[in-house]
C-alpha cells in the first residue's frame, strides 16, 4: 500500500509521518486557547469562536496536507482518501447528540467529472462508522454556474434547493426531535452552508450547525 499523501510505502492509508502531520494541522492542536463559552479551540478568546458566532466547526485550515488530501480526493480520483477525510469529522461530532447528517451536494459538473458525489461518500462512511443517520436533503439547481463565479459573486449567489422527496423524509425525522448537522468539505465564503442553514430554518424551523473539514 502507498501513502495517499506522500506516496511512500505504508501499512495504512497514511504513513506515520503524514498521519502525524494531519493531526498537527487540526485546530485542536494548532490553538492552545479555548473559547470561555463553549470550550472550542480559538486563536483569541476575546473575539469569540466560530461555533458560538456561526454554529460552525472546522478541523483545520485549507493548507498543507489537508489541502493536498482534499485536492487528491476531489480532482485526482483518490477515492480512498474519503476514508481518511471522514475520520476528521469524528472529534467534531462529539459535540452533538447522535445528529442526523446532511451533506452539501456536489455541483452537477463536479459529480460528472468525478463520477460520484464526494461529500455523499464521506458522509456515508462516517454514518456507517458511527451508526448515524443521514439525509440527502439538498440538490444543486440545474444549469448552475456557481463554481465559476468570483468570490464576491458567490457571496451573493446560492444554487441550493430542497429535494421534494427528501422533504417528506425530513418531516418524519422532525417528529423524532433530532439534531441536524450540515457537512461540507471546504468553507470558503460560507455562502452555500449559510444557505443550507436558511433553508432548514425557513422550511422546517430547524437551527442546524455546520461541520467542515477545512476553512479556506
Amino acid at each position: 500500500m502507498w501513502c495517499l499523501s506522500c506516496n511512500s510505502l505504508s501499512d495504512s492509508l497514511l504513513c506515520p509521518t503524514c498521519s502525524a502531520e494531519l493531526a498537527a494541522s487540526s485546530f485542536t492542536t494548532f490553538y492552545a486557547l479555548k473559547c470561555p463559552t463553549c470550550g472550542k479551540p480559538v486563536l483569541d478568546p476575546i473575539y469569540g469562536c466560530d461555533f458560538c458566532q456561526k454554529a460552525l466547526l472546522s478541523y483545520g485550515f485549507y493548507d498543507g496536507i489537508l489541502e493536498h488530501l482534499l485536492t487528491e480526493y476531489k480532482h485526482a480520483g483518490k477515492i480512498m482518501a474519503s476514508v481518511v477525510l471522514s475520520g476528521l469529522f469524528e472529534s467534531m461530532l462529539q459535540s452533538f447528540d447522535h445528529p442526523v447528517l446532511i451533506p452539501i451536494p456536489s455541483s452537477r459538473s463536479g459529480k460528472r467529472s468525478l463520477g460520484f458525489d464526494h461529500m455523499a461518500l464521506v458522509t456515508a462512511i462516517l454514518g456507517k462508522r458511527l451508526n448515524l443517520q443521514s439525509i440527502h436533503l439538498f440538490r444543486q439547481k440545474a444549469n448552475s454556474l456557481y463554481t465559476v463565479l468570483s468570490r464576491s459573486q458567490r457571496q451573493q449567489t446560492s444554487n441550493l434547493e430542497i429535494r421534494k422527496r427528501a422533504a417528506k423524509q425530513m418531516q418524519k425525522l422532525l417528529l423524532q426531535n433530532r439534531t441536524f448537522l450540515i457537512l461540507d468539505d471546504i468553507y470558503t465564503t460560507g455562502n452555500t452552508c449559510k444557505r443550507a442553514q436558511e433553508l432548514l430554518y425557513t422550511e422546517f424551523s430547524v437551527q442546524a450547525s455546520i461541520c467542515v473539514i477545512a476553512r479556506a
